[in-house]
């Protein structure tokens, strides 16, 4: 039964109800005494006519008092909404980030080279156009060797030394010559064909005393490139034969000039891959002027050769030397 048909039945009640009634079903109402009429005029308000309809409709308000509370129960047991409303939307839940597991963060680009190398890594075998003009003595034969050292310092510190253009002299000298008295670096000058280092000793009075003067230059273009020893810039004492980068083979003729009296020059044929010297020639005396010896040699298998000439005895086995870069067959 729905809503209509109750109010319906309601409607049709209360006017059957309201029609049945009479004034039999009213209470009786007292009738004033006549010397009460005479003492007390009817008020207008109350008359005994108006008590009938007055009753009757105070009977109607109490019926349709009960049937709206009935009213009220059976829709309040029974009475559904047309279709359920949509509860209003929560408000987003808001989840706080957790201190033991933190948001990742973008990882970093991988890295284009391995920790501790530059950016640009070294590649041992270009770039081949590289001339470096001179005849590399030492340390490195090839520019390939110069930049696999540069590439193993870049990444771990190997040899620095090569780096320091004195330390590359000293060690050209005592290391590769066997010049071991000659232990001091006495000057140095750099310019725009190379570094200019003089090597020697001191004398017994606390004197510097410059055995030679070694030209160096960068093996590479970078700046970190390292030195080579490429030959010697000759004073008193000179190594002008055979010429500068000039193709040898055994015996080779060599001279050169000297400055002083009573001196012994001795020869040797050295190759940086050889501990040893591969040949040479002892000794030659000589004086103020020119001095010249021939010197055989064997086993040379470097492209290039150090020709070093020595000489010494007054203070020490060797004051003075100069070297001259040569090409073998």
């Amino acid at each position: 039964m729905n809503d209509v048909d109750i109010d319906q039945r309601i409607r049709s009640a209360l006017v059957a109800a309201a029609g049945q009634l009479t004034e039999a079903d009213l209470p009786a109402t007292p009738v004033p005494s006549p010397d009460q009429t005479r003492l007390q005029p009817p008020s207008p308000r109350w008359s005994g006519r108006w008590l009938p309809p007055l009753l009757a409709a105070a009977a109607v308000v109490a019926v349709v008092a009960g049937t709206i509370a009935v009213i009220s129960v059976v829709r309040s047991d029974n009475a559904r909404p047309a279709h359920t409303p949509t509860p209003p939307p929560s408000p987003p839940s808001v989840t706080q980030p957790s201190p033991s597991a933190p948001s990742p963060s973008p990882s970093p680009s991988a890295p284009t080279s391995a920790p501790g190398s530059p950016a640009n890594p070294i590649n041992p075998s270009g770039p081949a156009a590289f001339d470096l003009g001179y005849q590399p003595l030492w340390p490195f034969a090839t520019l390939s060797d110069a930049r696999t050292w540069q590439a193993s310092n870049r990444s771990g510190g190997h040899q620095p030394w090569h780096l320091d253009a004195g330390q590359t002299a000293l060690s050209f000298t005592q290391g590769f010559l066997g010049f071991t008295e000659l232990d001091v670096v006495t000057s140095k000058h750099v310019d725009a064909i190379g570094a200019h280092v003089g090597v020697g000793y001191r004398d017994p009075n606390g004197t510097l005393r410059t055995a030679a003067v070694l030209h160096l230059v960068r093996f590479g273009t970078d700046a970190d490139s390292p030195w080579e020893v490429v030959g010697s810039d000759d004073t008193t004492f000179s190594l002008e034969t055979p010429g500068y980068g000039s193709v040898v083979t055994s015996p080779v003729k060599v001279g050169g000039h000297i400055t002083g009296v009573d001196e012994n020059i001795r020869v040797s044929v050295r190759q940086a891959s050889s501990a040893a010297p591969i040949g040479g020639f002892c000794c030659v005396p000589a004086g103020v002027g020119a001095w010249s010896a021939t010197a055989s040699f064997s086993g040379a298998t470097d492209r290039v050769l150090t020709i070093v000439a020595s000489t010494g005895g007054h203070l020490q086995q060797v004051e003075r030397f100069a070297v001259q870069g040569v090409t073998s067959r």
